[in-house]
């Protein structure tokens, strides 16, 4: 009797309970499909909370996470993204004496570029405008000890000021 109370109040909210995603035993969601597209198979459940990680380029943007009961506080989205490799580039390394940094992207705005030596600390720091058509940082790095160094590199956007892209580079300096 009860199974049948539970089949036709399903049938009632119209909810295929044969497509209820399972997490592992124990897990069941209140409802949740999957479709295959063009080879992909998306999959979406609702019922419970989730724990959420956003992965992207500029082709392709992937959610993934596993659900979780009464998650409190939830992740942001990370919404910042990363420079392309034919966007900034850094060279020669390993740098002796003078190191290139070259913006090679269309997007104007200020760039915040500093470098860290291995324990965090800041030697160089520079903001410059940058206006989208192309510009080439030349740093002089030969009295600096050899070592491993991290150059960051912020976009901080034109209008809002807010960071739009990052990347961060190792530089080897040798002697």
């Amino acid at each position: 009797m009860r199974l049948n109370t539970l089949l036709s109040f399903l049938f009632f909210l119209n909810i295929d309970a044969s497509l209820a995603q399972s997490m592992s035993p124990g897990a069941v969601n209140v409802s949740g499909k999957s479709a295959t597209i063009e080879g992909y198979r998306f999959e979406w459940s609702l019922g419970e909370s989730a724990a959420i990680t956003t992965m992207s380029n500029i082709d392709l943007l992937v959610t993934n996470g596993f659900l979780q009961f009464n998650v409190q506080n939830q992740p942001e989205v990370n919404l910042v993204k990363y420079f392309l490799r034919e966007e900034i580039r850094v060279y020669p390394n390993p740098v002796k004496n003078i190191l290139y940094i070259n913006i090679l992207h269309a997007n104007n705005g200020k760039h915040q570029i500093e470098l860290l030596d291995g324990k965090g600390n800041k030697i160089k720091a520079v903001q410059l405008n940058y206006n989208g058509m192309g510009a080439l940082e030349k740093w002089n790095l030969s009295g600096l000890p050899t070592g491993l160094y991290i150059l960051n590199i912020r976009q901080m956007d034109a209008v809002t000021g807010k960071l739009k892209k990052k990347g961060a580079f190792k530089i080897m300096k040798v002697n």
